[in-house]
């Protein structure tokens, strides 16, 4: 952006903390902003019959206090200084709020800067600052706290960052989530505990600090420290610095009073196999194609009375049952049964399903030889190579191997197992099935004769 200005200092120029803030804690108002309290999890559904979720369940409002945290850098647009303000939650995560609002009311956060940025991931600070003579030195810090993880980390929230590990030991530092966190943060260290917002006239400025071509990082953990492996810099010699972080009143029109949220459907990548749509009640109502079967990515916003939002993104898998398969198939004689056979190969009707054959044509897998070794030894392997449905519903495999086509097989691997699994050879991906080698467990010259074959059930 060309329109950036700073203050005529360098990289180590000279600081003088400036604090000037109501020492007061503000407290909670009627302000509310929107939250994602439980994301919507990964589903799977069944080809022609619709589901619903209930996004009540998932979104929320959660009450601010009357004044944000205003971090005031170093550059201006035009002659108006670049700020981030952070909007607090007043009750739900009281820790957090109190602890940081500390760090502010003392001034311990005056002169610190962005010391990490991660593109689309976040921007991090509050664990650096720069004294009067421009050196750099860790931000005070007070005893670690409590994990209160339970807000979901979306786009533009505020979280406290922590040590590897260690729920809770949260301190002075925090982070901006300048990409949709959820999978990432939630999951990982007990959760990563969201305490605010930064508020909508504001985050743009967020993510300006975030934008590498503008803010570029720079690897200096030789020189100050494994802290700073990310740092970014204007033009390689100015760092986002705050001179001035101070507690103002909420600006107007950031947030409104109302806990009611209305949704959307912002996307569907796959229409052609599910449509989403929001009913009156507030309902998703997911409705799988008839006869489509595949993997869609639902988007879904809330958004409050003033226009703030967030969105919330999950995957439905739309799977095929047996008994659907087999209405839109011919069998010779009527013969639809999931153990028939009319055709009279290698398959029943049941593995004709799970493994996309033909039940009026003759099919079965592709025995191969695998070559493997063991130790210097030369060793040769019988596998078995067939597909595998993607999107078939409740069905377990198994690969068994025998010397004699009778007595017990023995088990050589089973779909619980998964693809990861040593005895598998190879998969390639397709579009509806995986195609999969299955190595058997012993080698070709250990037997005089060996046989193998696959089993399918029907949960």
């Amino acid at each position: 952006m060309s329109d950036i200005k700073v203050t005529p200092l360098g990289f180590w120029g000279r600081w003088v903390a400036c604090f000037c803030g109501s020492m007061a804690v503000a407290a909670a108002g009627t302000k509310r902003l929107p939250v994602l309290n439980h994301p919507i999890a990964d589903r799977s559904a069944v080809a022609g019959i619709p589901l619903t979720v209930d996004l009540a369940s998932a979104f929320g409002t959660e009450a601010i206090d009357d004044q944000v945290v205003r971090f005031t850098s170093q550059f201006n647009s035009g002659s108006t200084p670049i700020v981030m303000d952070m909007a607090i939650f007043s009750n739900r995560t009281p820790i957090a709020r109190q602890n940081f609002l500390k760090y502010v009311t003392d001034g311990d956060y005056a002169n610190s800067f962005i010391h990490r940025s991660v593109s689309d991931f976040v921007i991090q600070g509050g664990g650096f600052r720069t004294d009067i003579n421009g050196n750099i030195e860790s931000v005070p810090t007070d005893a670690p706290i409590v994990n209160e993880f339970g807000i979901s980390n979306t786009l533009g929230t505020i979280s406290m960052a922590k040590v590897g590990g260690n729920p809770d030991s949260a301190t002075s530092q925090w982070f901006v989530s300048l990409g949709e966190n959820s999978d990432i943060l939630d999951p990982q260290n007990g959760g990563f505990t969201v305490f605010g917002r930064m508020t909508r006239s504001t985050f743009g400025n967020a993510q300006l600090f975030g934008d590498p071509s503008i803010f570029p990082t720079y690897n200096y953990s030789a020189i100050l420290g494994g802290a700073f492996s990310e740092l970014p810099l204007y033009q390689a010699n100015y760092l986002i610095l705050f001179p001035s972080v101070t507690l103002e009143t909420l600006p107007a029109g950031e947030a409104g009073e109302s806990s009611t949220l209305t949704y959307t459907v912002v996307a569907n990548d796959n229409p052609a196999v599910a449509t989403a749509s929001i009913q009156s009640n507030g309902v998703l109502e997911l409705s799988p194609v008839a006869g489509q079967t595949g993997t869609v990515v639902v988007t879904v916003r809330a958004t409050d009375s003033v226009g703030n939002t967030v969105d919330d993104s999950f995957s439905l898998t739309v799977n095929l049952t047996f008994t659907t398969w087999a209405s839109r198939n011919t069998f010779a004689g009527a013969q639809s049964g999931m153990t028939q056979n009319p055709e009279s190969d290698a398959w029943n009707n049941l593995q004709e399903y799970a493994f996309l054959g033909n039940p009026s044509a003759a099919d079965r897998a592709d025995q191969t030889i695998f070559r493997g070794t063991n130790g210097s030894s030369p060793y040769r392997y019988q596998t078995l190579t067939f597909p595998v449905r993607k999107f078939a519903q409740d069905l377990t495999y198994t690969v068994e191997a025998n010397d004699t086509l009778s007595g017990t097989w023995t088990e050589v691997w089973k779909s619980s197992d998964g693809f990861a699994h040593a005895r598998v050879v190879s998969t390639v991906d397709q579009a509806d099935r995986t195609v999969l080698t299955i190595q058997d467990s012993l080698p070709i010259e250990s037997r005089s004769k060996r046989f193998m074959r696959i089993r399918v059930d029907q949960q």
